[in-house]
């Protein structure tokens, strides 16, 4: 079981679908089932079985008034039932590690698994006394281990042996042309996508980007340029459309197929979340970032690292007259020769033979415990 908290955006979600697509493929004796919650499961998952919870991201409020006790109950009710309905010898948390699937694992006797992407907070995780971490079976980091040295020299400090697989991400499943086809495309067309990812890419924020990228479209004179707008499954906002916008404009409510959509594209202009960055530059497209300020997510640094080995570039100025100078430039550069591209690491094999070996180990759950379940 692959556990996804979805409150907020889509990212733990993308990366858990890519992880368990990559499992059915590839490990025969498993079978990977999403345990999420939120808008966008359908949306992202596809193919893969869901079980699907209310969104956590709703529980604290709703039109503010404090959420009543009896919600948190039974969220935390139907995720034991999931978990003891379906018994799964392992479960896989992402980054995140919410305590109630912990705690429901850990009454069922399940291997516990973290997919831990690396983050600004690691340090102040790891001195908790209630660190999930250090409780974990095995831990991997879907990353480069060159790009986040610190992130690296903290875990091995703290004694957490964390296995660097290389990016996870969802890759595209039908070919440029097709998708072309598709959307309705021509092969003349010069396809620009718009997006604004899925963490926090549902409020004024994401709507701010949308607003200055179109702005500096609209003044972007080049023929034949089609351009797509996702709005991802979460978007709440609202998007002004520049008056007599000069190309042909499509606009999506979320995409399932987002990773084919990107393949196809000539230029994504994007945010600097980490499904984003990876989905968009694995194509053949030019890339133009417009980091977000996070917290915990350094989008600025992400973006500088993707710069240095692919066709990505940062946005110079949201200013519609700069940018628009920079796309057209991005334009002229022309879509980038897949041989020319860094390769993306698939060690996720590894992963799959690690998981193999725990679901066959036996769990350690107290006789009749699991069926004892204590809600309040």
């Amino acid at each position: 079981m692959l556990h996804a908290i979805n409150g907020v955006g889509v990212g733990h979600l993308a990366r858990q679908t890519a992880l368990a697509r990559h499992l059915r493929l590839r490990q025969p004796e498993l079978d990977p089932v999403i345990l999420g919650s939120g808008p966008a499961v359908d949306e992202v998952c596809g193919e893969v079985p869901v079980i699907e919870l209310p969104t956590m991201g709703r529980v604290g409020r709703y039109r503010d008034e404090p959420a009543h006790p009896d919600m948190m109950a039974a969220i935390t009710a139907m995720t034991h039932a999931a978990l003891a309905g379906l018994r799964p010898r392992v479960v896989v948390h992402d980054t995140l590690v919410w305590p109630v699937v912990q705690r429901a694992a850990s009454l069922i006797g399940a291997r516990q698994v973290i997919c831990l992407r690396p983050r600004r907070d690691l340090a102040d995780q790891l001195a908790r006394p209630d660190c999930p971490l250090r409780h974990m079976d095995f831990v991997f980091v879907p990353d480069d281990p060159a790009r986040h040295p610190q992130f690296r020299d903290q875990l091995d400090a703290a004694g957490i042996q964390a296995v660097w697989t290389g990016p996870v991400f969802r890759a595209a499943a039908t070919g440029a042309v097709e998708t072309r086809e598709k959307l309705g495309v021509s092969s003349e067309e010069r396809l620009v996508v718009v997006l604004s990812g899925g963490g926090r890419g549902h409020g004024n924020e994401a709507g701010e980007h949308f607003a200055y990228s179109l702005a500096a479209l609209s003044q972007v004179t080049e023929p034949g340029l089609a351009v797509l707008l996702v709005l991802g499954p979460m978007f709440r906002s609202r998007v002004d459309i520049p008056p007599g916008f000069p190309h042909r404009l499509t606009v999506l409510r979320g995409s399932r197929e987002l990773p084919d959509v990107l393949e196809a594209a000539d230029l994504v202009i994007c945010r600097g979340g980490y499904g984003s960055l990876h989905e968009a530059t694995a194509g053949g497209a030019r890339v133009l970032v417009s980091p977000a300020r996070r917290d915990f997510d350094d989008q600025r640094a992400r973006a500088e690292h993707f710069a240095a080995d692919s066709a990505c570039e940062l946005v110079e100025s949201t200013v519609p007259e700069d940018l628009a100078v920079q796309i057209v430039r991005a334009l002229k550069a022309g879509t980038v020769q897949r041989e020319m591209m860094k390769a993306w690491r698939d060690s996720l094999d590894q992963v799959g033979e690690r998981l193999v070996r725990l679901v066959r180990q036996d769990g350690a759950a107290p006789r009749g415990l699991s069926e004892q379940f204590v809600y309040r």
